[in-house]
Protein backbone atom coordinates (compact mmCIF):
# COMPACT_ATOMS: atom_id res chain seq x y z
CA UNK A 1 0.00 0.00 0.00
CA UNK A 2 1.25 3.87 -0.57
CA UNK A 3 1.71 4.11 3.45
CA UNK A 4 4.09 1.24 2.96
CA UNK A 5 4.13 -1.93 5.34
CA UNK A 6 1.91 -1.02 7.95
CA UNK A 7 0.57 -3.68 10.90
CA UNK A 8 -2.92 -4.59 11.53
CA UNK A 9 -3.92 -5.04 14.95
CA UNK A 10 -7.40 -6.06 14.54
CA UNK A 11 -10.25 -6.51 11.78
CA UNK A 12 -13.76 -6.33 12.46
CA UNK A 13 -16.42 -7.43 10.04
CA UNK A 14 -19.73 -6.27 9.39
CA UNK A 15 -21.25 -9.90 7.56
CA UNK A 16 -20.43 -11.90 5.11
CA UNK A 17 -21.98 -10.53 1.42
CA UNK A 18 -23.16 -13.27 -1.21
CA UNK A 19 -22.75 -12.63 -4.91
CA UNK A 20 -26.17 -11.68 -6.20
CA UNK A 21 -25.60 -14.59 -8.73
CA UNK A 22 -26.10 -17.86 -7.81
CA UNK A 23 -23.76 -20.22 -10.00
CA UNK A 24 -21.07 -17.79 -8.25
CA UNK A 25 -19.85 -19.18 -4.91
CA UNK A 26 -17.81 -16.56 -3.96
CA UNK A 27 -18.08 -14.28 -1.31
CA UNK A 28 -17.17 -10.75 -0.16
CA UNK A 29 -17.32 -8.69 3.08
CA UNK A 30 -16.70 -5.46 4.61
CA UNK A 31 -14.34 -5.07 7.04
CA UNK A 32 -12.48 -2.02 9.13
CA UNK A 33 -9.14 -2.99 9.48
CA UNK A 34 -7.68 -1.42 13.37
CA UNK A 35 -3.74 0.13 12.53
CA UNK A 36 -1.00 -0.80 15.15
CA UNK A 37 -0.28 2.63 14.48
CA UNK A 38 -2.28 5.48 12.93
CA UNK A 39 -1.34 6.67 8.84
CA UNK A 40 -2.01 10.61 9.33
CA UNK A 41 -4.77 12.59 8.79
CA UNK A 42 -6.66 11.77 5.53
CA UNK A 43 -8.87 14.43 4.46
CA UNK A 44 -12.01 13.53 2.36
CA UNK A 45 -15.64 12.27 3.22
CA UNK A 46 -17.37 9.03 3.49
CA UNK A 47 -20.62 8.09 2.78
CA UNK A 48 -23.39 8.70 0.03
CA UNK A 49 -25.39 11.89 -0.97
CA UNK A 50 -28.68 12.63 1.18
CA UNK A 51 -30.37 12.39 -1.84
CA UNK A 52 -28.88 9.95 -3.77
CA UNK A 53 -30.28 6.24 -2.70
CA UNK A 54 -29.39 4.36 -6.25
CA UNK A 55 -26.34 4.72 -7.82
CA UNK A 56 -27.13 3.02 -11.34
CA UNK A 57 -25.43 4.83 -14.30
CA UNK A 58 -23.53 6.78 -12.19
CA UNK A 59 -19.85 7.56 -13.03
CA UNK A 60 -17.26 6.29 -10.33
CA UNK A 61 -13.28 6.66 -10.10
CA UNK A 62 -12.06 3.34 -9.38
CA UNK A 63 -8.53 3.46 -7.28
CA UNK A 64 -6.03 0.75 -6.47
CA UNK A 65 -3.21 -1.44 -7.17
CA UNK A 66 -2.86 -4.00 -9.78
CA UNK A 67 -3.39 -7.61 -7.90
CA UNK A 68 -2.54 -10.00 -10.77
CA UNK A 69 0.73 -8.72 -11.86
CA UNK A 70 2.62 -8.12 -8.86
CA UNK A 71 5.73 -6.08 -11.14
CA UNK A 72 3.16 -3.33 -11.69
CA UNK A 73 3.57 -0.43 -9.25
CA UNK A 74 1.26 2.37 -10.68
CA UNK A 75 -1.71 2.84 -9.70
CA UNK A 76 -4.73 2.49 -12.13
CA UNK A 77 -7.24 5.12 -11.89
CA UNK A 78 -10.41 4.32 -14.04
CA UNK A 79 -13.80 6.32 -14.15
CA UNK A 80 -16.78 3.72 -15.22
CA UNK A 81 -20.58 3.96 -15.13
CA UNK A 82 -22.40 2.10 -12.40
CA UNK A 83 -24.49 -0.84 -14.15
CA UNK A 84 -26.17 -2.19 -11.57
CA UNK A 85 -26.88 -0.79 -7.18
CA UNK A 86 -28.37 -4.15 -5.64
CA UNK A 87 -28.00 -1.63 -2.17
CA UNK A 88 -25.39 -4.03 -1.24
CA UNK A 89 -22.95 -4.47 -4.57
CA UNK A 90 -22.03 -1.86 -6.84
CA UNK A 91 -21.06 -3.52 -10.50
CA UNK A 92 -19.02 -2.25 -12.73
CA UNK A 93 -16.89 -2.59 -16.31
CA UNK A 94 -13.21 -1.65 -15.44
CA UNK A 95 -9.84 -3.16 -16.15
CA UNK A 96 -8.26 -3.46 -12.96
CA UNK A 97 -6.49 -6.51 -13.60
CA UNK A 98 -8.74 -8.15 -10.86
CA UNK A 99 -7.44 -4.91 -8.37
CA UNK A 100 -6.59 -4.61 -5.15
CA UNK A 101 -9.58 -5.52 -1.74
CA UNK A 102 -10.34 -2.16 0.08
CA UNK A 103 -9.62 0.31 -2.59
CA UNK A 104 -11.95 3.17 -2.96
CA UNK A 105 -14.88 3.69 -5.12
CA UNK A 106 -15.90 7.51 -5.47
CA UNK A 107 -17.85 9.64 -7.56
CA UNK A 108 -17.67 13.33 -8.83
CA UNK A 109 -17.53 15.03 -5.58
CA UNK A 110 -15.04 12.71 -4.44
CA UNK A 111 -17.30 10.98 -2.13
CA UNK A 112 -16.65 7.65 -1.61
CA UNK A 113 -19.76 5.48 -2.10
CA UNK A 114 -17.96 1.60 -2.13
CA UNK A 115 -15.28 -0.86 -1.47
CA UNK A 116 -13.46 -2.10 -4.44
CA UNK A 117 -14.04 -5.87 -3.84
CA UNK A 118 -12.62 -8.31 -6.89
CA UNK A 119 -13.63 -8.92 -10.62
CA UNK A 120 -13.51 -11.70 -13.55
CA UNK A 121 -10.47 -11.54 -15.74
CA UNK A 122 -12.50 -12.66 -18.53
CA UNK A 123 -15.56 -9.94 -18.28
CA UNK A 124 -13.81 -7.49 -16.86
CA UNK A 125 -16.59 -7.29 -14.48
CA UNK A 126 -15.82 -5.82 -10.80
CA UNK A 127 -17.64 -5.42 -7.71
CA UNK A 128 -17.54 -2.89 -4.82
CA UNK A 129 -19.56 -3.36 -1.60
CA UNK A 130 -21.93 -0.23 -1.21
CA UNK A 131 -21.77 1.94 1.82
CA UNK A 132 -25.02 1.84 2.56
CA UNK A 133 -26.57 2.89 5.66
CA UNK A 134 -26.03 -0.15 7.14
CA UNK A 135 -22.60 -0.18 6.39
CA UNK A 136 -21.81 3.29 7.66
CA UNK A 137 -22.83 2.97 10.58
CA UNK A 138 -21.15 -0.26 11.32
CA UNK A 139 -17.91 2.03 10.21
CA UNK A 140 -18.79 5.00 12.57
CA UNK A 141 -19.27 2.40 15.63
CA UNK A 142 -15.74 1.23 15.20
CA UNK A 143 -13.97 4.26 14.51
CA UNK A 144 -15.97 5.69 17.39
CA UNK A 145 -14.49 2.86 20.04
CA UNK A 146 -10.97 3.20 18.43
CA UNK A 147 -9.77 6.84 18.78
CA UNK A 148 -6.44 7.28 17.25
CA UNK A 149 -5.69 10.34 19.24
CA UNK A 150 -3.68 10.07 22.11
CA UNK A 151 -0.76 8.08 23.53
CA UNK A 152 0.07 5.01 21.92
CA UNK A 153 2.02 1.75 22.54
CA UNK A 154 3.96 0.63 19.28
CA UNK A 155 6.44 -2.33 19.96
CA UNK A 156 6.94 -1.00 22.99
CA UNK A 157 7.57 2.37 22.76
CA UNK A 158 4.79 5.14 23.76
CA UNK A 159 4.09 7.98 20.81
CA UNK A 160 1.65 10.40 20.65
CA UNK A 161 -0.75 11.41 17.93
CA UNK A 162 -3.03 14.74 17.91
CA UNK A 163 -5.36 15.40 15.12
CA UNK A 164 -4.22 11.72 13.87
CA UNK A 165 -0.77 13.06 13.40
CA UNK A 166 1.89 11.84 15.67
CA UNK A 167 3.75 14.98 17.84
CA UNK A 168 7.01 15.64 17.93
CA UNK A 169 9.44 18.06 20.02
CA UNK A 170 7.72 19.62 23.48
CA UNK A 171 3.91 18.58 23.89
CA UNK A 172 2.41 19.85 27.11
CA UNK A 173 0.07 17.24 27.62
CA UNK A 174 -2.40 17.50 31.14
CA UNK A 175 -0.59 20.01 32.65
CA UNK A 176 2.66 18.17 32.14
CA UNK A 177 5.71 18.39 29.59
CA UNK A 178 7.11 15.70 27.70
CA UNK A 179 9.81 15.41 25.10
CA UNK A 180 8.94 13.19 21.88
CA UNK A 181 11.95 13.03 19.05
CA UNK A 182 11.83 13.18 15.60
CA UNK A 183 10.20 10.13 14.75
CA UNK A 184 8.01 10.82 18.11
CA UNK A 185 9.62 8.37 20.37
CA UNK A 186 8.54 9.90 24.29
CA UNK A 187 12.09 10.23 25.39
CA UNK A 188 13.19 9.34 29.36
CA UNK A 189 16.62 10.15 31.30
CA UNK A 190 18.94 13.08 30.87
CA UNK A 191 18.13 14.66 27.32
CA UNK A 192 19.97 17.54 25.99
CA UNK A 193 17.63 19.74 24.40
CA UNK A 194 18.85 22.91 22.27
CA UNK A 195 21.63 23.01 24.35
CA UNK A 196 20.48 22.24 27.68
CA UNK A 197 20.14 19.78 29.45
CA UNK A 198 16.60 18.01 31.18
CA UNK A 199 15.61 15.13 32.98
CA UNK A 200 12.64 13.35 31.81
CA UNK A 201 10.92 10.80 34.33
CA UNK A 202 10.26 7.25 33.67
CA UNK A 203 6.57 8.09 32.69
CA UNK A 204 8.47 10.62 30.09
CA UNK A 205 7.30 13.99 32.39
CA UNK A 206 9.55 16.75 32.65
CA UNK A 207 10.94 16.76 36.44
CA UNK A 208 11.33 19.79 38.02
CA UNK A 209 12.73 21.53 41.33
CA UNK A 210 15.28 19.42 43.24
CA UNK A 211 15.77 15.75 41.88
CA UNK A 212 17.96 12.38 43.54
CA UNK A 213 19.51 10.76 39.86
CA UNK A 214 21.63 8.08 40.31
CA UNK A 215 23.44 9.35 44.02
CA UNK A 216 23.52 13.08 42.88
CA UNK A 217 21.40 16.29 43.70
CA UNK A 218 20.24 18.13 40.68
CA UNK A 219 18.30 21.04 40.29
CA UNK A 220 16.21 21.81 37.22
CA UNK A 221 13.85 24.83 36.75
CA UNK A 222 10.75 24.76 38.62
CA UNK A 223 9.58 26.60 35.20
CA UNK A 224 11.42 25.40 32.43
CA UNK A 225 12.91 22.23 33.58
CA UNK A 226 16.21 22.84 32.78
CA UNK A 227 18.82 21.97 34.55
CA UNK A 228 21.14 24.32 36.56
CA UNK A 229 24.52 25.33 37.39
CA UNK A 230 26.61 27.34 39.30
CA UNK A 231 25.35 29.14 42.33
CA UNK A 232 21.81 29.19 42.85
CA UNK A 233 19.16 30.30 45.52
CA UNK A 234 16.55 27.93 46.69
CA UNK A 235 14.27 28.62 49.99
CA UNK A 236 16.82 31.46 51.17
CA UNK A 237 19.56 29.27 51.24
CA UNK A 238 22.58 29.13 48.42
CA UNK A 239 24.08 26.27 46.70
CA UNK A 240 26.45 25.51 44.54
CA UNK A 241 26.00 22.92 41.38
CA UNK A 242 29.39 21.72 39.29
CA UNK A 243 29.87 21.92 35.84
CA UNK A 244 27.54 18.40 35.42
CA UNK A 245 24.63 20.08 37.84
CA UNK A 246 25.54 18.32 40.76
CA UNK A 247 25.02 19.62 43.81
CA UNK A 248 28.28 20.33 45.88
CA UNK A 249 29.20 19.56 49.63
CA UNK A 250 32.13 19.76 51.89
CA UNK A 251 35.11 21.94 51.36
CA UNK A 252 35.00 23.08 47.97
CA UNK A 253 37.64 26.18 46.33
CA UNK A 254 35.68 28.27 43.73
CA UNK A 255 36.79 31.00 41.63
CA UNK A 256 39.72 30.92 43.83
CA UNK A 257 37.75 31.22 47.20
CA UNK A 258 37.43 28.30 49.66
CA UNK A 259 33.61 27.44 50.45
CA UNK A 260 31.79 25.21 52.82
CA UNK A 261 28.75 23.54 52.40
CA UNK A 262 26.81 21.10 55.03
CA UNK A 263 26.06 17.65 54.08
CA UNK A 264 22.77 19.09 52.61
CA UNK A 265 24.11 21.39 50.39
CA UNK A 266 23.43 24.68 51.95
CA UNK A 267 27.03 26.88 51.78
CA UNK A 268 27.59 27.45 55.60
Amino acid sequence: MPFGRIKVKEARYLKEFRNTDPDELTTYDLAVLILEEPIGAQLGTLGLPNNLENTKNLDVTVTGYSAVNKDIKQMYTDTKTILQDTNDFLFYQVDTLRGASGSAVYDSTNRVVGVHTNGSEAEQMNYAVKLNEKALSFIYSVIRGHSIDGWKLIGGTWYYYKNSTKQTGWQKINDTWYYLDASGKMLTDWQKVNGKWYYLENSGSMATGWKYIRGRWYYLDNKNGDMKTGWIKVGGNWYYLNSSGAMVTGSQTIDGKVYNFASSGEWI
